[in-house]
Parts: C-alpha cells; structure tokens; sequence
C-alpha cells in the first residue's frame, strides 16, 4: 500500500508502479514494474513539508497540466493553488495513461516531458543540488525551447520565478548535462528520444533531436534560464 506523503509522489510517482534507482551515471538505472495494492493520498500531509519541498513537487503538477492539457491546464496556468480537486486531477492523468500502457511501450512515454534534460541535470549534479521537480522545471523550459513553443516557454519561466523555483542552470556544466543526457535510460541505440509538445494537451513522443538544438537550449539555461 502507498501513502504519498510529498506532493511529487501524490500527484505523480505513487502511481504507475516503477520503482527505481538512481545511479551516478543516471537516474532510475535499476529498477523493476511493482503495482500497489492500493494508493491512499491525504493532502493535509502537505502542510508539513517545507514551502521549497511543496514549490518544487508543484512542477510535477505543471507537466502533468501540460500533458493533459483542456481544464486542468487552464487551472494552473491561472497560478491557482493546488487543492484536493487538482490533486485528483493529476492522479487520474497519471493513472489513465498507465492503464493503456504499464510497460512504456508507447503512450506512457508522454509522462517524460521535461525529465530527458532534468534527469540529467540531477545525475550531472550529483543528485544534490537540485530538488526533483526544481530539475524538471528546468528540463520544461529546454523542452519547450526545442518544441519551438517560445510564447509558452515564457509563461512557464514566469510561473517558475513567481515560486521562487530555478530557471538558471548553476553549480554544472553544459557538457556535463548533455553528457548526461546521452546516458537516458530511455536511449534506443545511439539515439535519446524526446517527447516535446506541440501544445498543451499534445504531447509528442520519440522525437529525434539535433545535438546542436539540444545545446542550444542548454547554453540557454546557463545563461539567462
């Protein structure tokens, strides 16, 4: 029985069945498909995390918004505060996409966007400099730079910045991130699939992506975020 007791896990990682580890070389290296007999969630668990644990699960709750696209979406691009409602939402996004497919051979890929870069940025850094969802907002932001979704990339940069969440890469190196990259655990071959959006609530998968493209959107973090 799962009792998520962190927003991340409430809304994302209790759902689904992997259980992972992380490696230095990359994230989720090892792991097995392990179902719970159940999942119970209790939002009132929240008040006890610190402001910056909460801001940063808050991240999973935007790329969930921008997979699902339609109502959800729209609540939380209006800054609305997370609440029982939403947090029901995310899980049965989650939920809907891992029963048509558990083994992530198709449409449970979606729920990568932002992690291809994040992970990286995470196993880059040691797994200590940022939190999990503070790389993924950075991960978002690269995404969206590839996706060509300029207009939207700006908005989510706005809406990191108004939770205090990192829109700069700091503390690593370009190289080490798209080094990083390269080791996804998702990888086929010599290529790293991305998932990009076309826009909210149209998520595409096993995207190809030009080395030069993906340090572009790199070099940006590292110079404006």
């Amino acid at each position: 029985m799962q009792i998520p007791t962190t927003l991340v896990a409430q809304v994302d990682s209790a759902y689904g069945g992997k259980t992972g580890v992380d490696l230095p070389q990359a994230k989720n290296y090892v792991g097995a498909y392990h179902q719970p007999a159940g999942v119970l969630v209790d939002p009132d668990t929240l008040q006890s995390l610190p402001d910056r644990e909460r801001d940063a699960g808050w991240v999973e709750v935007l790329k969930t918004a921008l997979i699902a696209g339609g109502e959800l979406w729209e609540q939380v691009a209006t800054g609305a505060d997370v609440d029982d409602r939403m947090i029901l939402a995310c899980a049965r996004t989650k939920l809907e996409i891992v029963a048509a497919d558990e083994r992530d051979a198709g449409r449970r890929q979606v729920l990568n966007l932002g992690h291809t870069v994040g992970h990286a940025i995470e196993a880059a850094t040691g797994y200590a400099r940022y939190r999990h969802g503070e790389a993924v907002g950075l991960g978002l932001l690269a995404t969206l730079r590839l996706s060509g979704a300029d207009g939207l990339r700006e908005q989510l940069r706005t809406m990191l910045l108004e939770r205090d969440l990192p829109v700069t890469l700091d503390g690593v190196g370009v190289d080490d991130v798209i080094a990083a990259t390269a080791l996804d655990k998702k990888r086929v071959g010599e290529t790293v699939p991305f998932v990009l959006l076309a826009r909210p609530g149209e998520p595409l998968t096993g995207c190809a992506v030009a080395p030069a493209e993906l340090r572009a959107a790199v070099d940006e973090l590292a110079e404006r975020g």
